[in-house]
């Protein structure tokens, strides 16, 4: 929904002129990944401008490098060094926030009032920043 880098550095240089999807692009052009445009093109996904995370449980996304939906997180060669320790421990660490802590919105807000649009510059950023609150549930005896 949000990628960190909406152009990916996979910048590649036309040595050539050549003719791509009805563009002329002239030798020496300097082409890079639009990131946030494959992340939410309706013929790729389903509901492209909502936060749906099933969507990766419900469709075959192979996690793994080969799948360019999950671009961002390069493939083949390139693929990123830190994807691997990601995949081991991501569970590990949401799975530890969910048993620790109750979640919620402060309360002043619903969750209607959420805005998930995205700003560009740099990197995409959340235009309205999240602000959530977490209230411990266990108390541990060495806190």
């Amino acid at each position: 929904m949000h990628p960190p880098g909406p152009l990916l550095s996979w910048a590649r240089l036309a040595t050539s002129d050549v003719e791509l999807a009805g563009h002329h692009v002239p030798a020496g052009t300097t082409a890079m990944v639009n990131m946030w445009a494959i992340t939410h093109d309706a013929d790729i996904w389903e509901k492209p401008d909502r936060f749906v995370p099933d969507r990766f449980v419900e469709e075959d996304v192979d996690v793994r490098g080969g799948d360019l939906r999950l671009a961002p997180f390069g493939a083949g060669r390139r693929v990123c060094p830190g994807r691997a320790m990601g995949l081991a421990t991501v569970q590990l660490w949401t799975a530890r926030l969910l048993h620790h802590f109750t979640w919620s919105l402060p309360e002043d807000k619903m969750a209607r009032d959420l805005d998930l649009t995205e700003i560009l510059k740099l990197s995409s950023e959340m235009k309205t920043p999240l602000r959530i609150t977490a209230t411990p549930r266990i108390v541990l005896p060495f806190s």
